[in-house]
């Protein structure tokens, strides 16, 4: 009988080990997208004259072409800033954390639009090195998964508006903007990244300044005040 017991106990454990290796080595939904190493970094760069016509009215311009870079590393680290001083080579502070499954959404965006393999790569020079036209919008994705990293680089010129015969100024009023060279993927990718970044096609508004207020801790004299004083000073 004992035997029988142990030859008994011996088979489950044998059923038993397959199943618990089979669940061990199924990796949890989404890690396929996602890597130890991923960096997502975006960046959008525009000539001097082109960055004056956004700096003047930002709302005119989807977010999409205003200068701006944004960094997203594997541990879901979002680092963002936007505005004409911005270049490809700078590390923005940090605007928030991701959850996992937003990395995961982010990366598998990038996998439908052709854009999360190294075989999108089609640029292999030094991005800090790119002059930019006068009229012209630079979009560049650095990406790294997988022990591999490719850059994803597209720029085109956005020609100049009819001026309206009632010689108003451009810049004060709304237009749309000719993107028609914009390619749709990049538009894509780098609007999915701003998303995350919280910023829109509705820019900040910089003109609002807010009264600096300092603390300057405790009032050392609050104790030689008679009681119900309402003196500040």
């Amino acid at each position: 009988m004992g035997q029988f017991t142990t030859n008994l106990r011996r088979s489950r454990l044998a059923l038993l080990i397959p199943l618990f290796l089979a669940s061990c080595s199924t990796p949890p939904v989404g890690s396929q997208e996602l890597s130890e190493d991923g960096v997502i970094a975006a960046a959008v760069v525009v000539g001097p004259e082109l960055g004056h016509l956004i700096e003047a009215v930002p709302s005119n311009w989807p977010v999409e072409v205003r200068p701006g870079r944004a960094i997203i590393l594997a541990d879901g680290s979002l680092r963002a800033d936007v505005g004409p001083s911005i270049g490809v080579d700078d590390r923005p502070g940090i605007t928030r954390h991701l959850r996992r499954p937003q990395l995961v959404s982010l990366w598998r965006r990038l996998d439908e639009l052709g854009l999360g393999t190294a075989e999108a790569g089609n640029f292999t020079g030094n991005p800090k090195l790119i002059e930019v036209g006068d009229r012209e919008v630079v979009q560049i994705l650095q990406l790294r998964r997988a022990d591999r990293d490719w850059i994803v680089l597209d720029r085109f010129t956005v020609p100049e508006a009819d001026v309206e015969s009632d010689d108003a100024p451009l810049l004060r009023r709304r237009f749309e903007p000719d993107l028609s060279g914009e390619n749709s993927r990049m538009r894509a990718a780098i609007r999915a990244i701003a998303a995350l970044a919280w910023a829109s096609d509705v820019p900040p508004d910089d003109t609002v300044r807010f009264p600096e207020r300092y603390d300057f801790g405790p009032d050392p004299w609050a104790r030689y005040r008679p009681s119900g004083s309402n003196d500040d000073g």
